[in-house]
């Protein structure tokens, strides 16, 4: 067998016990992501603050009697719900910045350079381009967790001062204290100052929850979309189909 294609097996062999032994955990540490993790638990503990926000506030206002704050007492709660949508988004993004790294370098790339090797040793032209198309998946999966969440900060950072708004309006928030009460306390209304403050902070809350929407969930989508995209046209030549008359070759050596 030729020597120049033992050693470049061997080589490939060595990059991806490399890849699996010393690269994917790094790739894998988020002591390594400390910057994106960092800006992904800034949103969380926002989103956090908010969604907590609304249904302490939907929950005080259903305690008032009458019917007047009952409207904004189930937007507020309605809210909160969305606010646990994003929340999970969150969490999911926070994972994969880690997770896709090492997917990449521990099964990905290495899984690349066996099937290089193989088409080395055999000749196979169709396994180099299977191989380099599986890198290049790999390479695009490794950049593109990290890139949508710099995306996505550079998004909320334009609108991260109406966010940090909303989080003061209800730090200020004291319904407690601005209501009015009738003969032994049996009725209880909010004051004009009480109502400002609660429509304002209910504003905040939507404005917020649009922020962190585009930025927690749109663009993740988008750019999970544009991977798919990618994925696809790489894989246009459809080179996963067997070949079916290299089959039969085979099959007729192995018989002889």
């Amino acid at each position: 067998m030729d020597l120049k294609k033992i050693t470049i097996v061997v080589l490939l062999i060595l990059l991806a016990t490399i890849s699996v032994t010393k690269v994917a955990p790094w790739a894998g540490d988020p002591q390594n992501h400390t910057h994106s993790i960092a800006q992904t638990e800034d949103k969380i503990t926002t989103v956090m603050t908010l969604s907590g926000g609304a249904a302490a506030t939907s929950a005080t206002l259903s305690l008032l009697p009458g019917d007047m704050c009952t409207p904004i007492a189930e937007q507020m709660a309605e809210l909160s719900k969305y606010f646990l949508m994003i929340l999970s988004a969150l969490y999911l993004e926070k994972f994969m910045i880690s997770i896709s790294g090492y997917v990449t370098f521990s099964v990905l790339i290495p899984a690349a350079c066996i099937i290089l090797g193989i088409a080395i040793l055999f000749g196979k032209k169709n396994m180099r381009i299977l191989a380099a198309k599986i890198a290049l998946i790999g390479v695009v999966l490794f950049i593109i967790v990290p890139a949508s969440v710099k995306l996505s900060d550079m998004v909320y950072q334009t609108q991260a001062q109406r966010v940090n708004t909303a989080v003061e309006e209800y730090n200020n928030l004291d319904i407690g204290n601005g209501t009015e009460g009738g003969f032994l306390n049996e009725v209880a209304t909010l004051t004009n100052d009480a109502v400002d403050s609660v429509t304002t902070f209910l504003s905040g809350l939507i404005e917020s929850l649009a922020v962190m929407i585009v930025t927690a969930c749109i663009i993740p989508i988008l750019v999970f979309v544009f991977l798919v995209w990618l994925v696809k046209t790489i894989f246009a030549s459809n080179v996963l189909t067997l070949d079916t008359s290299a089959l039969d070759a085979l099959t007729g050596k192995t018989n002889k």
